[in-house]
């Protein structure tokens, strides 16, 4: 969910780039313009993939409908032509392909590419949303001292305590329990199931089953309305574990 959002937010153009020939009639041209923009309304992607994938076609040095392609392919989870199509746009000067491009190479595992565009985007705008990622691609590379200095700048204005949460992670890889504590109960507040999963492990690792019990219950509790189906997954693994040590 949090690519998608993300992704769609940064599809706004910071340039076009010049528009090549076209046999298509100005007229045509904003009747499909106006067939795209509804189907962005409806959120219809069946139809935007066709449609937009067509404006491309007719006017392929637009930046900003190259870029949308990439979203559109992203979001398929189409990696290579998603990094197609946001490299064309970067070439036509859309500067916020390249956040895009960063994200398409952390979710193929490349993570030094993806730090390598996330900081190529922050010197041409500071987009804190980023931030995050960039922390997880260090995380990723098992660089935790950088993971944790970008993951420390999100906890100043992240609301869902994800970057608690993966600072607790860091904390207790580095062998760090209490402190692995502090940031899972810092990410609890916050409202973070996953924490509460993570703390709960940490505790039967502890032998505290009690508050291991607790905590995943409580978990298992608030995410009764999740759609997130892994993380309840989790939480019944996690309560088979309390059981069968007891």
């Amino acid at each position: 969910m949090r690519k998608y959002l993300i992704l769609l937010v940064l599809v706004a153009n910071l340039g076009l780039g010049i528009q090549s020939f076209s046999a298509m009639t100005r007229q045509e041209r904003e009747n499909l313009e106006k067939q795209i923009s509804e189907a962005y309304d409806r959120d219809d992607q069946k139809k935007l993939l066709p449609l937009v994938t067509k404006y491309v076609n007719e006017f392929p040095n637009n930046a900003d409908y190259l870029n949308k392609l990439g979203v559109l392919y992203d979001n398929l989870d189409n990696y290579s032509e998603a990094e197609k199509y946001y490299l064309k746009a970067i070439e036509r000067g859309n500067y916020n392909a390249i956040s895009n491009l960063a994200y398409v190479y952390y979710e193929k595992e490349d993570y030094e590419k993806a730090i390598k565009y996330y900081k190529e985007y922050q010197k041409i705008a500071d987009n804190t949303d980023n931030y995050f990622w960039i922390g997880a691609s260090y995380e990723e590379l098992e660089d935790y001292k950088n993971a944790k200095e970008w993951f420390l700048k999100v906890t100043k204005f992240e609301k869902d305590g994800s970057s608690e949460n993966r600072l607790g992670l860091i904390a207790e890889n580095e062998g760090n329990q209490k402190e692995a504590i502090k940031w899972y109960l810092a990410s609890i507040q916050k409202g973070n199931l996953w924490a509460y999963d993570n703390l709960a492990v940490l505790y039967i690792d502890l032998g505290d089953y009690d508050n291991a019990e607790k905590l995943a219950k409580k978990g298992m509790n608030l995410a009764k309305n999740s759609d997130d189906e892994d993380l309840k997954k989790e939480f019944n693994e996690t309560l088979d574990i309390i059981r069968a040590k007891r």
